[in-house]
């Protein structure tokens, strides 16, 4: 008994239909943008002190976002100041912007004058490099990014940074 031909194409064309649904499904996803919005000192000692990153997430997606981690590290004046691995989840509703703050220990031997300096300012030169790591429908996508810029700086009841 001879097979049919569009019974034989039948599977194939099958196969070829999901796989072109499939395929778009990746391309429906936009990375995150991730930008410091200011970073605060909270604390200065004779050793270094505490900072806090204060970021913005903004989901260009029309499906919400789960952040499960955001590792930073943040330079000032072409200095490492401190990395940061920020583990406690977060959600950013489709369209919208989630604020976090990451805090960061940093040591004084670790930085150079010129960052001893810039924290005196109101505002500071930065690079902040990192990933944000986040679960979509489509299961989890590790999205990288690099950020520069002049971030404002505030100082809570901290005293002023000790001299070089």
């Amino acid at each position: 008994m001879k097979a049919r031909p569009a019974i034989l194409l039948a599977p194939a064309l099958l196969s070829a239909v999901l796989l072109a649904g499939c395929s778009g499904i990746p391309q429906t996803f936009r990375d995150p943008d991730v930008q410091l919005v200011q970073v605060d000192v909270r604390g200065v000692g004779i050793t270094g002190g505490t900072m806090d990153l204060v970021v913005d997430v903004h989901n260009p997606n029309d499906f919400d976002l789960r952040g499960t981690q955001l590792q930073v590290g943040f330079d000032v004046e072409g200095s490492d100041v401190g990395d940061v691995t920020y583990r406690d989840e977060f959600k950013v509703r489709k369209n919208d912007v989630s604020r976090v703050t990451l805090p960061v220990r940093f040591n004084w031997s670790g930085v150079s004058a010129a960052v001893r300096s810039a924290i005196g300012y109101g505002d500071i030169p930065y690079t902040m490099r990192g990933q944000a790591t986040v679960h979509t429908p489509w299961g989890d996508r590790v999205v990288a990014f690099t950020r520069e810029g002049r971030a404002p700086l505030t100082r809570g009841s901290a005293p002023p940074p000790p001299s070089p």
